[in-house]
């Protein structure tokens, strides 16, 4: 699947509306029918004018890249910026429930810059310094995202608000391709999910995402983090709670989300 980043006239305007739905907290309408993206090239540079005007005027830069193998409808890829990254503990949050997506995160100890010539797995493994427990924090920018085109939904970081980051685990090589995870809320076990990787495999996307972009002029950076998909699909937990996440025998993250 060749997917190329297509800049397009109502590009810089879709970023600039994102970031103000992005800053109120509140979000909103569809993007304006003027500078909606018609596809995911021009999705794509949605994302990256954004990335830009946060490192410019809010000097705000990407900590983190989201990432899963693509299908041919849909990919799924999008930086995460170091304002909405935290460290487990106490995180702030905005709203009572919070939905969260238990994942593995990947950080890289070398740069993986743009070259000509592809990276393959072993490159990509020799660059992984550790991985930790992690949760994707979701939420959208639009009101109603159902009305929402697949391009527009890209543009706006396929609903990416934020990342938590966890324990380190033994090794990156310890992300199983599947486990059990365990809910626990105030100390009391609420549910259990038998957690499956959507690639079978948690570095699948990491690979993808390192020659994606390295194909687009772009790279990856030493200190990045890298997550690739929920093991459970996504959860809502409730703020101003103690919760515990058990991932299998990998280890157990431990945060609350903390309101006003």
């Amino acid at each position: 699947m060749q997917l190329q980043i297509e800049d397009y006239p109502g590009c810089a305007e879709a970023a600039r509306t994102l970031i103000a739905a992005r800053e109120s907290g509140l979000a909103g309408p569809r993007l304006p029918a003027a500078c909606r993206p018609q596809n995911q090239g021009q999705a794509l540079a949605v994302q990256l004018r954004t990335a830009q005007l946060l490192r410019e005027t809010r000097q705000d830069s990407i900590a983190a890249w989201k990432s899963a193998l693509p299908t041919p409808e849909k990919t799924v890829v999008a930086p995460i910026y170091a304002s909405t990254m935290a460290w487990a503990g106490t995180v702030p949050a905005q709203a009572p429930v919070v939905r969260i997506e238990p994942e593995i995160a990947f950080e890289l100890a070398r740069d993986l810059p743009a070259r000509e010539e592809p990276y393959s797995h072993a490159d990509v493994d020799a660059a992984i310094g550790g991985a930790r427990l992690a949760l994707e924090v979701l939420g959208c920018r639009y009101a109603a995202p159902e009305h929402a085109s697949l391009p527009e939904l890209l543009a706006d970081h396929m609903f990416n608000a934020g990342l938590v980051l966890g324990p380190r685990i033994a090794s990156p090589d310890a992300a199983p391709a599947s486990m059990t995870l365990t809910l626990s809320v105030d100390g009391a076990e609420i549910e259990q999910h038998a957690g499956i990787h959507p690639n079978n495999q948690a570095k699948a996307g990491l690979y993808w995402l390192a020659n994606f972009l390295r194909a687009q002029g772009l790279g990856l950076s030493a200190g990045q983090h890298v997550i690739t998909g929920s093991y459970a699909g996504f959860l809502d937990v409730p703020a101003n709670r103690d919760i515990e996440l058990a991932y299998g025998d990998l280890g157990i993250l431990k945060l609350r989300f903390a309101t006003g």
